[in-house]
């Protein structure tokens, strides 16, 4: 199984999943013209980890700058996914320290989803 990345751009977020480490990445700006599109591809990553690794854990860490109204609700998604699907998911949500939109949006994932985030500030 071949690692997931997608280099950053202006306006999609560096992705980065490592299947036999356990980890998914997600940093940068979110913003894509296609959103749908763009978090397809993660997505099917994500289900592929769920498929072959189900009970091994798998840490996302969201690091965004900035994700549009479009980006959010597809991160959720991704997120419900890996917490519904999995036996071990630990969400870090780092954010800039006085970007409290980020920090808020954040808070309210783990309010929905009923998962306990570590929080982190990021320079």
């Amino acid at each position: 199984m071949t690692n997931l990345l997608i280099n950053s751009t202006k306006s999609t977020p560096l992705v980065s999943l490592e299947y036999e480490r356990g980890s998914l990445l997600l940093a940068g700006k979110s913003l894509p013209e296609e959103s749908i599109s763009f978090y397809s591809k993660i997505e099917a990553g994500l289900q592929e980890y769920i498929n072959k690794y189900f009970n091994k854990p798998l840490v996302i860490t969201c690091e965004f700058e900035y994700v549009n109204s479009s980006s959010s609700k597809l991160v959720f998604s991704l997120l419900k996914k890996a917490v519904q699907n999995l036996i071990d998911v630990k969400i870090i949500w780092s954010y800039e320290e006085d970007d409290d939109d980020m920090k808020e949006l954040g808070e309210d994932f783990q309010d929905i989803l009923y998962k306990k985030f570590e929080f982190r500030i990021f320079v």
